[in-house]
């Protein structure tokens, strides 16, 4: 894989830790060019007190944001706050931050670091810096696929352009989502992004604002395929679930070769609106499963669940599949709860009920965080 290393401003510290990440990608056989020639991926040097973020031209580019910090905030909350922030400010994929420890490095050649790792899905854990260790967190998401493109046809059936019994359970588990304490209010992207960044992130990415967690359920249209499910759309809020072609949208399948899920809307939809990016799991485990009848994802853990062993971004094709590798190996994938290496759960039943009945009582809202 070819990549590129962006430099903003001088700071030594950084710079070093940058210089020993690109030796151990070289080491690795990865070719080292200007970001236009075909880079997969970019390590970004930026600063905290004025991040700058690499505009990529797809997203089939992964940005790695580094930065350094010669003290943390003063609360393990704070250095998190101050990471997620610089990770949306710099339109990145993982944020690398590194914190001097307090003492030096064995040799006596200078300091130790503690690397933080920061991901969109509020992912946030940390090991100690090496830049072997450090290359084998970064490459498996460099070579991931993104899948969250949308196809929308003005083909769903009259009959369910307002709702159908499918949609208001959804629309319910919403709020019992909300009410179970694990559905964050969407992120605004404009609390931290100019006008023109919300623009180019759209025309990445498709959305608007970040939420977490989603849902789905299966509802059978014979005239539109064999695989037909309900999911709610990217960025809304979760417990305010309202209407069909807006916030909560009707899959009829995936195209694997153009990578684009296929969307059914009524003629009164929102041109705007795009289902989940995790629609690309969501049909393969239906497709994979046919007993599932639906599926939950929450940025909440449980204890005993099988767990992947990377942290691959919502809507690629390889966290689709581990997902799915995962739920196989559980015995009765219809009826499961997996994790998702830090960042949540994804969860199956026959139906919603028997999900929500299911995980009541059971969930930690804080999702534990593996190096």
């Amino acid at each position: 894989m070819k990549f590129a290393v962006i430099k903003n401003g001088s700071n030594p510290e950084r710079d070093g830790i940058a210089s020993a990440i690109e030796r151990a990608c070289l080491a690795h056989g990865h070719e080292l060019c200007a970001p236009e020639n075909g880079a997969r991926f970019v390590l970004n040097l930026t600063d905290a007190d004025a991040p700058r973020s690499f505009r990529r031209r797809a997203r089939s580019v992964f940005v790695f944001s580094l930065l350094t910090l010669r003290r943390p905030p003063d609360t393990a909350q704070g250095l998190r706050s101050l990471c997620y922030a610089t990770l949306v400010r710099t339109l990145s994929n993982v944020l690398l931050c590194a914190v001097p420890k307090d003492a030096g490095a064995a040799d006596g050649t200078g300091p130790a670091y503690e690397m933080y790792f920061t991901t969109p899905e509020a992912g946030f854990y940390h090991l100690e810096f090496d830049a072997e260790r450090v290359y084998e967190r970064i490459i498996p998401i460099a070579g991931a696929r993104f899948a969250i493109a949308n196809r929308f046809s003005e083909d769903l059936p009259e009959r369910l352009w307002r709702t159908s019994p499918v949609v208001e359970r959804i629309k319910r588990g919403g709020n019992e989502l909300d009410e179970l304490g694990v559905l964050p209010s969407p992120f605004r992207l404009q609390d931290v992004l100019s006008d023109d960044s919300i623009r180019h992130i759209y025309k990445l990415f498709e959305m608007r604002s970040l939420s977490y967690g989603n849902l789905s359920a299966r509802e059978r249209v014979p005239e539109l395929g064999d695989t037909t499910f309900w999911m709610t759309a990217r960025g809304v809020d979760k417990a305010r679930l309202s209407k069909v072609g807006w916030d909560i949208l009707l899959v009829k399948g995936f195209d694997y070769e153009a990578v684009q899920a296929l969307i059914s809307v009524p003629p009164d939809h929102d041109p705007r609106a795009r289902v989940s990016v995790d629609a690309v799991e969501h049909e393969l485990i239906y497709r994979t499963f046919p007993a599932v009848g639906a599926v939950v994802h929450v940025h909440a853990w449980m204890d005993g669940v099988l767990c992947t062993g990377q942290n691959y971004p919502c809507g690629t094709i390889e966290l689709a599949e581990d997902v799915v590798g995962l739920l196989a190996r559980t015995g009765r994938p219809e009826r499961a709860a997996v994790g998702l290496r830090n960042h949540g759960l994804t969860i199956t039943g026959p139906d919603l009920d028997e999900i929500f009945g299911r995980i009541r009582g059971r969930l930690r809202t804080e999702v534990p965080m593996m190096a």
